[in-house]
């Protein structure tokens, strides 16, 4: 056990760790991000802005490592007072964080027996947004060390529309050697993804954290269900899944893998050619056009981004990662969620609508044309729309030259694209429709048709 003064910077590793895993579980983090104040202390300003939060989540994606993870130990080591655990976990509480702080909550000696009933009531009485649920967090919270957490992911009969794809979580450790590290091949904030064969067919297995509220695993099954409705080339197909240990799904894979990696000439010797990134561009449209316009209510992706674009060995571009994706279109939500990088400025506000997916494409375009990543935070303007906007220099300069000798006219006219994707959401188009960004796409690739044979 350990004291509740402990530093958060010197808590067990066993703690560290479940800390991490549950502060994933639908961006826990950033919320818990949002309420730091300057040392530890509620009457001064707040410790973090958003540009902080971009560049953790730019630090989570170059050293593949757990935003939260790298939260905690930013939090931790810096400031005149440095916050434990006791700290940590009040404000857990008050963001209704439950699990993470009944997690803090039975691992720490307490001086004083906390009235845990009345400290969620006064949290709560202080929320804007208090609800019917109330009642049953304070009673999860005044048994917090009574009973462990435990997980109850389980084969419940309600599940057996999954039944033909589903596989042991047992055959899929030992494919991937007990989810080995020499079959890691990429890591974000939803789990780890590891190569594998079966049945003489390769496929990328990606596997979960645990989950241990039924809401989550609930969630799970959703994007699950989500998925497999999903036919189209330029998505990222689902073979099978497993949900009887942790949470796994098996999907194909994706020989040349994400276009972020592609683009920044990762792991290959070559660069993508500007044509060949015109046409991933266009793959990338159409796959959109798929999810807004082919079902009775749209889909909307909520986190397209060059890391969830997968290219397969003939560069045909599929898009992944549905685990954000939202039913319908016009909603509002009290969570923002995605890519910092990517989002606009409504999703921000927590207003969701199919014109926050063609916002992230514009900023895809511009990497595909410019070769610079969506985040860095040693340039002028560190997201990249910003940069773009505040150097003030023409297209023709940004170009990568690394995929080759460009066209200027057709350039441009991917950049003016590019452009109308991120203006204001009142005058950004659909991607759909005559007028909308994929037909444009379309029109550019014809024009490469006669350049090529010009040429």
């Amino acid at each position: 056990m350990m004291l509740e003064t402990t530093e958060i910077r010197k808590m067990d590793a066993s703690l560290k760790n479940e800390l991490v895993n549950l502060l994933n579980i639908n961006d826990g983090w950033k919320s818990l991000m949002a309420v730091v104040t300057v040392d530890c202390d509620p009457k001064k300003s707040l410790k973090y802005t958003n540009d902080h939060l971009k560049l953790i989540e730019m630090a989570g994606e170059t050293q593949r490592r757990y935003c939260s993870e790298i939260f905690l130990e930013e939090w931790g080591t810096s400031g005149r007072i440095r916050p434990n655990l006791k700290i940590l976990m009040d404000l857990l509480f008050k963001l209704k964080l439950t699990r993470a702080a009944e997690c803090i909550a039975s691992k720490i000696m307490i001086d004083k027996p906390i009235d845990m009933l009345a400290t969620s009531m006064d949290f709560a009485n202080n929320d804007e947004n208090t609800n019917s649920d109330n009642s049953e967090n304070c009673n999860s919270i005044f048994f917090a060390h009574h009973i462990e957490p435990r997980p109850i992911l389980h084969d419940d009969k309600s599940n057996t529309r999954f039944d033909e794809i589903k596989l042991s979580y047992k055959y899929l450790s030992n494919a991937t050697n007990g989810f080995s590290d020499t079959c890691l091949i990429g890591a974000g904030g939803f789990g780890k993804v590891f190569k594998a064969k079966l049945s003489n067919q390769i496929v990328a297995i990606k596997r979960m954290e645990k989950i241990f509220e039924e809401k989550d695993f609930k969630q799970y099954l959703n994007e699950i269900y989500i998925v497999l409705q999903f036919k189209h080339d330029n998505l990222l197909p689902l073979l099978a899944i497993s949900y009887d240990e942790q949470p796994c799904g098996v999907y194909e894979f994706m020989e040349n893998g994400s276009l972020l990696d592609c683009i920044a000439c990762k792991y290959r010797s070559s660069i993508l050619d500007w044509k060949l990134r015109i046409k991933i561009g266009t793959d990338v449209a159409s796959g959109l056009v798929y999810l807004h316009t082919a079902f009775e209510t749209p889909f909307i992706h909520r986190d397209i981004k060059t890391a969830n674009i997968l290219l397969d060995n003939k560069f045909i571009a599929k898009i992944g990662d549905f685990g954000l994706t939202r039913l319908g279109d016009h909603t509002l939500t009290s969570v923002a969620v995605g890519t910092s990088a990517y989002m606009s400025p409504e999703a921000f506000r927590g207003d969701i609508s199919m014109k926050v997916d063609v916002f992230s494409f514009g900023v895809v375009l511009l990497e595909l044309l410019t070769g610079l990543a969506p985040y860095d935070e040693y340039r002028t303007g560190c997201d990249l729309l910003t940069h773009i906007s505040e150097i003030e220099r023409p297209i023709e300069e940004l170009l990568d030259k690394r995929a080759g000798h460009w066209n200027n006219s057709i350039a441009r006219k991917m950049n003016d694209l590019a452009t109308l994707c991120t203006v204001p959401k009142t005058q950004r188009p659909f991607i759909h429709g005559q007028e909308g960004v994929f037909e444009s796409l379309k029109n550019i690739l014809s024009e490469i048709d006669v350049y090529h044979e010009n040429s």
